[in-house]
């Protein structure tokens, strides 16, 4: 599927649909991950499930076909249940360039995690919404502008601002997340009070538990310590491109109660959490972080 957005000169022009042109911008993941052969109109081993192009009705049908018809729903029923889910990896695992939605992430920002998540959310809203990606942010109090990676806003005008990065270890490397909420979050407050920030990882999903998890893998080094010391103090919240693909499953199973303006929205409310990850909300109470199944209605 090809997904199109408008250009915004900022995040004002982005709420009250001030495009700075005409013009509908398209993008994709399907040039990168393969695993979609139009010519033949059929999945190619090289599928890792992703769920990009499913919201077309021909070609959830022919994944359907591919990956067998209970793949979502079974996926969608394990998720949030206390413990990691691993999605589906391409079943040509030893050949294809992205075996996996965690290896795909970790590789490009701008081509690859970025685009997949807003096709996702562009798809998974509770009414129509729109995309925004790559708005500038302008904030006179530092010497560099930023951008806003991933924007969507619904007709209500409640919006998602998604920063992503690639991993954890990419996001340690310059730490620029937590200027980049502040900076960021300090322009967005002046024109709207109905949005949620949060930082997106790709990558290896388990890198993100607290470190008193039997599941945590990012004791070397004490990467994760680190990370969830810049959690207490800057007020970072997060998510991981596991629980974001496991939304996708839930809400093609069970419809708009897991919109990205209803789900992730809620789950956020909870003051206590700070993070959404393939086993559940990630909570932090009486000085400690653990993971909480998320119970569903």
């Amino acid at each position: 599927m090809i997904y199109k957005y408008n250009k915004y000169d900022s995040i004002n022009s982005f709420i009250n649909m001030f495009s700075s042109k005409n013009i509908c911008n398209e993008y994709t993941i399907l040039n990168k991950c393969n695993g979609f052969d139009f010519e033949k109109n059929k999945y190619t081993d090289n599928c890792f499930a992703c769920l990009f192009c499913i919201f077309s009705n021909t070609l959830y049908k022919e994944f359907n076909r591919y990956w067998n018809d209970d793949l979502i729903s079974k996926y969608a029923d394990t998720m949030f249940n206390g413990v990691p889910v691993t999605p589906p990896s391409a079943k040509n695992i030893i050949n294809c360039k992205y075996k996996s939605i965690e290896y795909f992430t970790s590789i490009d920002e701008t081509s690859n995690i970025q685009p997949w998540i807003a096709g996702i959310l562009q798809n998974i809203g509770s009414t129509e919404c729109r995309i925004g990606l790559e708005i500038p942010v302008f904030n006179a109090n530092y010497n560099r502008n930023g951008r806003l990676d991933i924007c969507v806003i619904n007709n209500n005008k409640k919006m998602l601002i998604l920063e992503t990065k690639t991993s954890l270890d990419d996001a340690l490397k310059d730490e620029r997340f937590i200027e980049q909420q502040k900076k960021y979050t300090d322009e967005i407050n002046k024109y709207s009070d109905d949005y949620l920030y949060l930082t997106a990882f790709g990558g290896k999903e388990t890198d993100l538990f607290p470190i008193d998890s039997i599941y945590c893998t990012g004791k070397i080094g004490n990467k994760t310590l680190r990370f969830y010391n810049f959690v207490k103090e800057s007020n970072i919240h997060f998510i991981s491109a596991n629980a974001i693909w496991g939304i996708c499953c839930n809400y093609l199973k069970y419809g708009k109660q897991y919109s990205w303006d209803i789900f992730i929205d809620d789950i956020f409310k909870d003051k206590n959490c700070v993070g959404l990850l393939s086993s559940g909300k990630i909570i932090y109470k009486d000085s400690k972080y653990y993971i909480e199944k998320i119970k569903r209605d």
